[in-house]
């Protein structure tokens, strides 16, 4: 008798962890469109109301069919910002060129690298995004303007983990950059700890740490890596000590949309954001 409770134990303990197995999976493809608003003080008034998608960590994961079409039914976006690890070694090139052909049918697309995206040839990475149009930012910034001239800047660093981002190279151009709302995109928040006193900077967009991938509930993250910043996902803010250009810089951390080692998430849902841009006050 006693061997038989002992192996109905068993079993049940077996389809107990099966169950689990299955509902971590299937939380982990569980994709959404997350909206934000971004409240800027600096941003001109003829780009109130912009938006931007932002999606970070894509790995080897396909960007599904339905996700690109309730964005686009959303109202899709003004362009669209991958904060690096587009890929991992040994994805094929066509899953890569497929993801990206899928976020340019929002908008046009710019991107930074992270530290995933060197795991393979570099070489063939960036003949297919030039192909597919996509603008890659290698510690540089481009000036985006409306038709009634009203500027902002959006600066991309390369990836701060492997110690490949200049910012203040970034920085330098055009001459007037201060005086004009900064957008950084960044692969890891990380970068928020390395900002010179002066930079003038509203808003980084950062990715990598995947929220934690795997968060239980009342504990947290239980893959934090120790070297991460300490800013996991979400926003933040901090005051600036400059007098000139804005007086806060926030930081939005993304979630990520795959997974890294482990290839599951829970409580930490693949993201794909919609960002919308307003004045502060507005």
């Amino acid at each position: 008798m006693l061997t038989i409770v002992l192996i109905m134990l068993a079993a049940a303990a077996v389809i107990v962890l099966l169950l689990i197995v299955v509902l971590f999976v299937f939380l982990s493809y569980q994709y959404r469109l997350d909206e934000q608003t971004a409240q800027l003080e600096r941003l001109p008034a003829s780009f109130d109301g912009t938006n931007f998608v932002f999606i970070s960590d894509i790995h080897r994961r396909v960007i599904p069919e339905h996700l690109i079409e309730k964005c686009i039914a959303a109202g899709g976006a003004d362009l669209v910002l991958i904060g690096g690890d587009l890929r991992e070694r040994n994805v094929p090139m066509a899953r890569i060129r497929s993801n990206i052909q899928k976020l340019t049918r929002i908008a046009p697309v710019y991107l930074v690298y992270g530290n995933h995206d060197y795991d393979d040839d570099m070489r063939e990475l960036e003949v297919m995004l030039a192909e597919e149009r996509v603008r890659l930012l290698v510690n540089e910034s481009v000036v985006l303007e409306q038709r009634d001239g009203s500027r902002i800047r959006l600066t991309g660093v390369d990836d701060p983990r492997t110690k490949r981002d200049r910012l203040s190279l970034a920085l330098s151009e055009p001459e007037d950059g201060n005086e004009l709302c900064t957008i950084v995109l960044a692969h890891a928040p990380i970068l928020a700890t390395r900002l010179p006193d002066d930079a003038a900077i509203d808003l980084i967009l950062a990715g990598h740490t995947h929220g934690g991938q795997i968060a239980l509930p009342f504990m947290g993250p239980v893959l934090r890596r120790e070297t991460d910043s300490p800013w996991l996902r979400g926003w933040f803010q901090f005051a600036r000590k400059q007098t000139t250009g804005p007086r806060l810089t926030r930081l939005f951390v993304s979630c990520g949309f795959g997974t890294s080692g482990l290839p599951i998430r829970f409580m930490t849902p693949p993201e794909l954001h919609r960002i919308t841009l307003r004045r502060s006050g507005q």
